[in-house]
């Protein structure tokens, strides 16, 4: 039987309650506070009189919180295709929760338990772990395995995010420094606002009659707006011309490996595709050797994550909702993506960020265009710069 919380809370009136452990239903008890905390002390005993051996007996009957996490990972986590990072993540909670609540039962464990848990961790691992076990306790309430959610009752901290935004002079140096592949990479980026994953990821054969399609890695099984087909603007188009090299590879960004390891060619889809971890250390080292952010502490340096943080202030700044582009999923948008669909739905955008490089900066320009500009301007792209009327360039300039 769960003991009851040693004190009545507070509410925002001045007044206290309590709530019983039995079955969670609150009392008022006024405004004293020393009267309130000495009868709620009362009553704990009272409840608190051989718990032990009643919950012995009660969890004799439960399920045990281990064992229904097994089959929240079986039967919930493992339909839901996760990105394989998410699932790591969800790894190292699974372990911290198994160690918390070891020989509990999933009844057993109360508001009490869990909160203390969460004060434990720093405020954004405290929020990420309250939220995936607000889901394993929704899932088990629905099974009758616990009377309510005990993760739901506790309240979420404040994150303080300590790293700062790119500047742009700053980014500017940054990619100054960067070699080629990682230009292309800090551009799409700039352009598309997508996340790393799937800006590595984008391939060539993504480009046809007019757009680039890309399905966002982390959000494609739960939004539409992860189906995303972004139109060729010139912008776009001149990124995309300068990933061609004498590289053969499937992907935008790309890159011929200084020695390619047996177990790398093992382990990648091609040769030349540049992975994660390896994106993230080229562009520490450049940002680096630009010292673009001296006086700033290590941990408040941008990344590369932060350049679509940058990409997203850029397209606001020029008056210009961001969200479509970078993929933002709402609590009101369904899935697209399910096993009896015929046709995907893609969401287009419209990717016409101007990062042409001027004396002092990127230029941070977004042009609004009517139907009757694009044509002519479409016009004049066919017959200058030999672009096909799709939008791709059939002649790649030298």
């Amino acid at each position: 039987m769960p003991a009851g919380d040693p004190q009545p809370h507070q509410e925002w009136s001045g007044t206290y309650r309590y709530r019983r452990p039995t079955d969670g239903k609150w009392f008022q008890f006024g405004t004293d506070r020393i009267k309130a905390i000495d009868a709620a002390k009362q009553l704990n005993l009272e409840f608190m009189r051989g718990a032990d051996l009643v919950g012995a007996v009660m969890s004799a009957s439960s399920e045990s919180f281990a064992t229904f996490l097994d089959t929240y990972e079986r039967d919930v986590l493992l339909p839901r295709e996760l990105a394989k990072g998410t699932r790591g993540l969800y790894a190292v909670h699974f372990r911290r929760f198994r160690k918390q609540f070891e020989g509990k039962a999933v009844d057993q464990i109360s508001i009490r338990m869990v909160a203390e848990m969460l004060d434990a961790l720093t405020p954004r691992t405290a929020n990420q772990c309250r939220a995936l076990l607000t889901d394993i306790f929704n899932h088990a309430a629905a099974k009758g395995l616990c009377p309510d959610n005990p993760a739901a009752s506790t309240i979420n901290r404040i994150e303080k995010k300590l790293r700062k935004r790119h500047t742009v002079e700053g980014l500017k140096a940054i990619r100054e420094k960067a070699p080629a592949w990682l230009q292309n990479a800090i551009d799409l980026a700039l352009i598309t606002a997508q996340r790393r994953t799937d800006i590595l990821d984008m391939h060539f054969d993504g480009v046809r009659e007019g757009f680039l399609y890309v399905v966002q890695k982390k959000t494609a099984k739960a939004s539409d707006a992860a189906w995303i087909r972004f139109r060729v603007t010139p912008e776009l188009q001149a990124v995309i011309s300068r990933c061609r090299d004498d590289v053969v590879s499937p992907y935008l960004v790309h890159r011929k490996p200084d020695r390619l390891k047996q177990k790398q060619a093992q382990t990648k889809d091609h040769w030349t595709k540049v992975e994660e971890r390896y994106l993230t250390r080229a562009f520490k080292d450049a940002r680096e050797a630009a010292e673009c952010y001296k006086g700033w502490k290590e941990e408040e340096m941008p990344g590369f994550h932060e350049v679509r943080v940058q990409s997203l202030h850029l397209y606001k700044k020029a008056g210009k909702d961001g969200q479509k582009i970078a993929g933002h999923v709402s609590e009101g948008m369904t899935k697209n993506y399910q096993r009896n669909h015929e046709k995907i739905i893609w969401s287009e955008a419209i990717p016409d960020l101007n990062i042409r490089k001027s004396p002092g900066s990127f230029v941070p320009v977004l042009r609004r265009h009517k139907k009757a500009d694009l044509d002519d301007r479409l016009k004049y792209l066919i017959l200058h710069r030999k672009y096909g009327r799709d939008g791709v360039i059939r002649t790649l300039d030298p």
